[in-house]
């Protein structure tokens, strides 16, 4: 049982230090931004920091289509409406941790966006099991 938790609590972790002072926004535009200066180095500062922001905000997309992932493949397996329900409360939880931290603020969009990237597991998971002709177990009683 344990060990089925594992992955998923790991991840919730990784997720959690993220939101720490150590991912504010400016410290990760000292290192995306000059790469994206490097990368595309005909584009304007406003065209950079865009790029930076929707780079932010597709790790919060992802950071929980994993977590949705870890859960569903895992200690959820046979309750996918569950995983998702897990992941929306981490994303109101973690969203809320980051009142404390300083340079952090929190934000209902990025909950709307954390809760996204589960759903994107979730049809991700659908779409894998059609493809794999493979009829994922029915959430719910």
């Amino acid at each position: 049982m344990m060990r089925t938790w594992l992955p998923p609590v790991l991840w919730a972790t990784c997720i959690w230090l993220f939101s720490t002072s150590f991912f504010t926004a400016s410290q990760t535009a000292s290192v995306i931004e000059p790469i994206l200066r490097w990368l595309l180095p005909w584009c304007a500062p406003p065209t950079i920091h865009f790029l930076h922001h929707m780079i932010r905000k597709s790790a919060h997309l992802s950071e929980y289509a994993v977590l949705f992932w870890l859960l569903a493949r895992g200690p959820l397996r046979h309750s996918p409406a569950t995983a998702l329900v897990l992941c929306a409360l981490y994303a109101v939880l973690d969203e809320t941790h980051q009142v404390f931290v300083p340079g952090r603020t929190p934000s209902p969009y990025d909950v709307g966006i954390d809760f996204s990237g589960a759903l994107a597991g979730h049809l991700l998971r659908l779409a894998k099991g059609a493809w794999d002709g493979v009829t994922p177990l029915p959430s719910g009683p």
